[in-house]
């Protein structure tokens, strides 16, 4: 346990003050939310050109095809701009 104790001292002291409010956080929910669907993605392969197809073809005239595939870069894109976002202030209580 001490072992534990000396590796995590470090890394707790460069955490911001309200860590374990990490949940709150857009930008932790954005990167949680890409995760899955990167997960998704990896293990479902077909699964992507499956929706498309599944979708009426008025809706996929709206939507390019190329930007499917760039969802993981949207939602990096998404996760910058909502940590430089100022939000509420993260509270236990609400």
């Amino acid at each position: 346990m001490n072992l534990l104790h000396t590796w995590w001292a470090p890394v707790r002291a460069r955490l911001i003050d309200d860590a374990r409010l990490w949940w709150r956080f857009w930008s932790m929910r954005l990167a949680a939310f890409g995760a899955v669907v990167t997960a998704l993605a990896q293990w479902f392969p077909d699964a992507l050109s499956a929706a498309w197809n599944a979708m009426p073809y008025d809706m996929r005239a709206y939507l390019p095809a190329p930007l499917l595939h760039s969802i993981p870069v949207i939602l990096f894109v998404a996760i910058m701009v909502a940590r430089i976002v100022a939000q509420k202030k993260a509270t236990p209580n609400g």
